[in-house]
């Protein structure tokens, strides 16, 4: 079968939606898999710069206690930033409005 058979054989469901249109990938949704993708990305590259440039010893923090506070700040931060992106980008995936053409003026 090619991709021309699929094309004949989709149906209107909804309105002007055909069946195609109406899957749904869910959690494993291309843009959601590629964006939490880039997100843990971006948590492993803080992880690095936070242990080369920020994790020292001072007389009131161990470097041991140093290395675990930059762990906590930099993995919740990156957690809270990609939770807040996926929660805008999955509110998009299904509109609430579906956007509705002006009555033509005469």
């Amino acid at each position: 079968f090619g991709s021309s058979h699929w094309v004949k054989q989709q149906r209107t469901i909804v309105g002007d939606m055909t069946e195609a249109q109406l899957v749904s990938y869910g959690f494993m949704a291309p843009g959601l898999v590629n964006g939490s993708t880039a997100w843990l990305l971006f948590g492993l590259l803080a992880t690095v710069v936070a242990q080369l440039f920020f994790v020292k010893e001072t007389p009131k923090i161990t470097k041991v206690e140093s290395r675990q506070l930059a762990m906590v700040v930099v993995w919740i931060s990156t957690v809270c930033m990609w939770l807040f992106w996926a929660f805008v980008y999955m509110h998009q995936m299904v509109p609430l409005i579906r956007p509705q053409k002006a009555p033509a003026v005469s």
